[in-house]
This record gives structure tokens, C-alpha cells and sequence, in this order.
């Protein structure tokens, strides 16, 4: 019998999910447009492609995928550690829109998207904080020995095609952007596989992969 993710995981791993989509379109999208994209996140990081602070969002990414994958394949340690650390720096990020007397919007130019997070984003960030402490307790008391999923058929088709949407992400954001349909069409591309990454690490049970 395989470790299977109880219902409160897999909702702290959906809305690391959706946390985690404002860190992998930035980090995609300065690694193939360039200079000629600028992005910006909290506390004041940003850049230009690859430049600025570019390799603060690369540490914050490599801790988001180490969440999404160990939480996928297992829950086993460190990954209680580096999911708390994940929702305290969603919380202070959060924290510092919540109580600044600025009015913080999310933009995306190439969508059209444009929000304010000011008062909606930080409840939301310490509720799944209080969570996350609940299910780690939880988890760390009930010593659950069973072994971690096993990799499917799916799952390493997933991953390939993952891997796959790169040279066409580098394509229409890199040399087809003066055209905006291919800039949105490269940005929902992004999104997508993003949430392929996530799909590639899920513990599928169906007995066909």
C-alpha cells in the first residue's frame, strides 16, 4: 500500500500551486524574453530578463518546486520544514501589501490583468499558514511508515512534455513577441505548464501507468 496525500494536503499543495504561478511566470519569462521584459515582485526585488534580483526569484523557485515535488511523492521530511518556511515568506509578503499605505496591484500587461492584492491575498496567507502548522503536528504525531508513490507512466509523460514546451516558449517569447497574440499565447503557455509540473509530481493511483 502506497502513501496517498489526505484531503488537507492536497489543499495546501493546490494553493501552493496557485502561490507559486506569480514566481514561474517571472522566472520563465525572464529567462526567454530578456532585457525587453521587466517584472517586479515585493519588498522592492526586480529586473530586467535575467538581470536585478532575478536570482532571488531562482532561489524562491527551487524551494517552490522542492514543496510541490516532495509534497507529492510522500510528505516525507524535510518537506514539513521547507512548506512552513514557504507560507511564513508568503505571509510576510502578503503582510507588507496588507499594511503598507500603498495600494498594491498584480499586473499583467500581456493579459490585461489588473488587481489590487492589498486586503485579499493576507487572510487567505494566514489561514493556509494556520493549516499547514495543524497538518505538520498532525502528521509528525501519526509517524505514517508508508512507502512514497511510485513513479507512473503519466507522470514521466507529463515531465517529457513539460520539458517539451520550452524551445516553443523560447520561440514565441523570444522571437515572435513583437506580436502580441504570440506574447499571450507564450504567457498562457507558461501558465499551462506550470500546472503540468504540478500534474507530473501527483501520486496517480490508476492501475494503467
Amino acid at each position: 500500500m502506497e502513501w496517498k496525500p489526505d484531503r488537507l494536503i492536497r489543499l495546501i499543495l493546490l494553493y501552493v500551486m496557485l502561490s507559486g504561478l506569480t514566481y514561474w511566470l517571472p522566472i520563465i519569462r525572464g529567462l526567454f524574453d530578456g532585457p525587453s521584459y521587466s517584472w517586479s515582485g515585493w519588498m522592492g526585488i526586480g529586473g530586467t530578463g535575467i538581470g536585478g534580483q532575478y536570482w532571488l526569484l531562482l532561489i524562491l523557485g527551487s524551494l517552490l518546486t522542492s514543496v510541490v515535488f516532495l509534497g507529492w511523492r510522500g510528505a516525507r521530511k524535510p518537506f514539513h520544514w521547507l512548506l512552513l518556511t514557504w507560507f511564513i515568506l508568503l505571509v510576510i509578503e502578503s503582510g507588507s501589501w496588507f499594511f503598507s499605505t500603498e495600494t498594491i496591484h498584480f499586473k499583467g500587461d500581456t493579459l490585461g490583468v489588473d488587481f489590487s492584492l492589498k486586503k485579499i491575498i493576507f487572510p487567505f496567507d494566514v489561514l493556509f499558514l494556520v493549516l499547514v502548522c495543524l497538518w505538520i503536528i498532525r502528521n509528525l504525531r501519526s509517524a505514517s511508515s508508508l512507502p512514497s508513490p511510485t513513479w507512473k507512466r503519466l507522470n514521466r509523460n507529463l515531465l517529457i512534455l513539460f520539458f517539451c514546451l520550452f524551445p516553443l516558449q523560447l520561440i514565441l517569447l523570444r522571437f515572435l513577441d513583437h506580436d502580441k497574440i504570440f506574447d499571450q499565447i507564450g504567457v498562457i503557455l507558461t501558465i499551462f505548464q506550470w500546472l503540468l509540473l504540478n500534474l507530473s509530481f501527483y501520486p496517480w493511483q490508476s492501475h494503467k501507468y
